[in-house]
């Protein structure tokens, strides 16, 4: 495996962390999505700032579990700020009622949606519509193969990178192996955005190409956490009133 310029959190460390975080911690569920869905949508803005003029349409792909609700808040901050022009595909809904109200509150403002995969394949290759994508479909839980309905999505989007916009990823590139990186299908995603901490896979991503680019987000681990589990290192990568990170 690669070795990383930078802390790395393995999926079950990632996942004993959070645990903690809502035990512990007191911190509830839809507390994190929010601070880590604004951290996407910061490090969106920075890295993509939008072009004057009309609002810069952006594809955001929502996975039914938490990683596709930090989707659905970035999109939210997005379409707020008013330069961008969000507009979610799900593959596969849930109905838990947090998912929900994030649904609800971006109904409320307008942000449209597309119900068929013919319509994200159209959309996308309609040349220069689409200025993003925000790949929000699996986080750190995810374990290959990839299974329908994400298949034929990560697959249109692996054979197509090169045509369609950039892709930004939501703390790993939806059908990686959290912890040894690309499968069998690789989206090639331009910008990933990791939560808390990066994942192993991360180190991979970085090493892909020269013009990769890599985020840090989800600003809200304390010291003794942090030492805990040893990314001390990556959290004091953060500077006063920083929400984000280049790494």
């Amino acid at each position: 495996m690669i070795k990383a310029g930078f802390k790395t959190l393995s999926a079950k460390s990632a996942a004993q962390l959070d645990g903690e975080l809502m035990s512990t911690g007191a911190f509830s569920i839809d507390q994190l999505m929010e601070l880590a869905g604004l951290a996407v949508a910061k490090a969106i803005y920075k890295q993509y700032p939008p072009s004057t003029g009309t609002p810069n349409k952006v594809l955001v792909l929502v996975g039914p579990g938490n990683n596709g609700g930090d989707g659905l808040v970035a999109a939210r901050h997005l379409k707020t700020w008013g330069s961008y022009d969000p507009v979610l595909y799900y593959p596969k809904k849930t109905s838990n009622q947090l998912y929900s109200n994030l649904v609800k509150q971006l109904q409320d403002l307008q942000v449209g949606e597309l119900q068929t995969l013919e319509e994200v394949k159209a959309l996308l290759n309609n040349k220069g519509e689409v200025k993003l994508i925000i790949d929000s479909l699996f986080g750190f839980s995810f374990k290959p193969p990839i299974r329908e309905p994400f298949k034929d999505l990560i697959s249109f989007l692996s054979v197509n990178h090169d045509k369609i916009a950039p892709v930004v990823a939501v703390d790993i590139p939806s059908g990686w192996d959290v912890d040894q990186g690309p499968t069998d299908i690789d989206i090639n995603a331009s910008m990933l955005i990791s939560l808390t901490a990066p994942k192993p896979c991360a180190a991979r991503f970085v090493e892909s190409g020269k013009d990769k680019v890599h985020y840090l987000g989800g600003r809200f681990i304390n010291k003794e956490i942090a030492k805990k589990y040893d990314i001390e290192d990556i959290i004091d990568k953060y500077k006063n009133d920083d929400l984000i990170v280049k790494l």
